[in-house]
């Protein structure tokens, strides 16, 4: 029997046609309607794509919709080609008590993490572009192979007309995208974890705060020691990930009242968002350590 449907997903697409129909209930409606809980993908594309026919959707809306589904189909159909891999990732994030699919600074990763994900997102791309074109979505799958970008855009502005800014989770989706901004432009000297970050929205403006994890050194003399790897970062690197800047500082010397030490401060646009972005040369305090390192060499383990 297929998953139900989460409720939170089927509250807000519900909520969403209900307000495009009045006391007539067109037969798309009825089709949603009668879906049971536990309806399969496949089933709920068949509706989705009558939906888009119709045209009462916005496009970005009836995108998200059908990718979402296909992708969940594809997640379904695709796991003997994925499982493998998604186990060594998870092998690897465990033995280094990784957070799950955590942004690394560059080249700070553990040995072969970046290049298994990457063979990861291969995998994954084949077997997405197959099923789009399988179900008949061969111009989502040119879009998708040509233009990932514009794809992740007109999914994204359709997932927030469903369910706004942020994702059933929590998460907010762009800022992933601003954290692997900053660890594509940061070079560490010494072992480190993934970057941390906190959030935090007031009136419509973001405020960021972006560091690095502790590490735990584990074994010898210094077992137990918490330490804070150096790093240099790109400002101009940074300042060309956004849409716009309005104000770029150091701060070498916090104001009496904080605790976080030094850090870059960035006022911009991002992705559409307005942000304020703090980048902490030192995590704050009570961050618990985001990798464990063993200090040992392999013959005293």
């Amino acid at each position: 029997m297929a998953a139900e449907m989460p409720e939170t997903f089927r509250e807000n697409l519900q909520r969403r046609f209900d307000e495009l129909v009045g006391a007539d209930r067109p037969a798309w409606y009825r089709a949603w309607a009668e879906l049971p809980p536990d309806a399969s993908p496949a089933e709920q594309l068949a509706v989705f794509q009558a939906i888009r026919r119709t045209g009462v959707l916005p496009e970005a809306a009836s995108f998200w919709l059908i990718s979402y589904t296909i992708d969940e189909i594809a997640a379904d159909e695709g796991e003997e080609t994925l499982t493998p891999l998604e186990s060594q990732l998870k092998a690897i994030e465990a033995a280094f008590r990784m957070a799950d699919g955590g942004v690394w600074p560059d080249g700070a990763s553990p040995n072969g993490y970046d290049q298994l994900r990457q063979e990861y997102y291969r995998a994954w791309d084949t077997v997405f572009i197959a099923k789009l074109e399988a179900c008949g979505e061969r111009e989502m799958a040119r879009l998708f192979r040509e233009d990932p970008d514009e794809f992740e855009r007109l999914a994204e502005q359709g997932r927030e007309y469903f369910h706004g800014p942020t994702d059933e989770s929590g998460d907010v989706i762009w800022l992933q995208h601003l954290v692997r901004a900053v660890a594509d432009v940061m070079e560490v000297d010494s072992p480190t974890g993934p970057l941390g970050c906190r959030y935090l929205k007031e009136d419509g403006h973001w405020l960021v705060d972006i560091y690095p994890t502790p590490v735990e050194l584990v074994g010898g003399a210094v077992d137990g020691e918490v330490v804070v790897a150096g790093f240099t970062l790109s400002v101009e690197g940074l300042r060309e990930a956004f849409d716009r800047l309005d104000e770029l500082a150091w701060r070498p010397i916090p104001f009496p009242s904080e605790d976080e030490g030094p850090k870059l401060i960035v006022d911009g646009v991002f992705r559409e968002q307005q942000v304020s972005l703090q980048i902490l040369a030192y995590p704050p305090e009570g961050e618990e350590p985001g990798i464990k390192v063993n200090t040992l060499r392999p013959e005293e383990g």
